[in-house]
């Protein structure tokens, strides 16, 4: 018989979803600064870290790259959630995050997770 597949969907229980979430994190969160992206992270009760994105007009004009900048975040996000500090997560772009080719944007998202990941292991 077969194991069942690992599963690496994107739930809704991985997600912060509610303003009041956004904002208890946004007020009360650690901010994290990478290049063209910041992270600000938070302590949660639940068992497994959730995923909130704040990509801002402002930073990345034209739809398209705003989704693109979310889609790379919970790619990144579905896959390295086992490995990630259980915290509450929003992902925010600064300018110029907008002009990164794909590749760069995964390598920086990368870098992003990892820096917190190694600033908040204790939390």
């Amino acid at each position: 018989m077969l194991a069942p597949p690992k599963r690496f969907g994107f739930s809704i229980e991985a997600r912060l979803i509610r303003p009041d979430e956004f904002k208890l994190v946004l007020s009360s969160g650690k901010r994290i600064h990478h290049d063209q992206l910041m992270a600000v992270v938070s302590s949660f009760a639940g068992d497994a870290p959730r995923l909130g994105l704040a990509i801002a007009k402002r930073q990345a004009r034209l739809a398209h790259d705003r989704n693109r900048i979310k889609r790379t975040a919970r790619e990144y996000f579905r896959l390295h959630r086992a490995q990630l500090p259980v915290l509450d997560y929003v992902v925010m772009a600064k300018s110029g995050a907008d002009k990164l080719p794909p590749a760069a944007l995964n390598l920086m998202m990368h870098q992003l997770f990892e820096k917190v990941a190694a600033r908040c292991a204790g939390s």
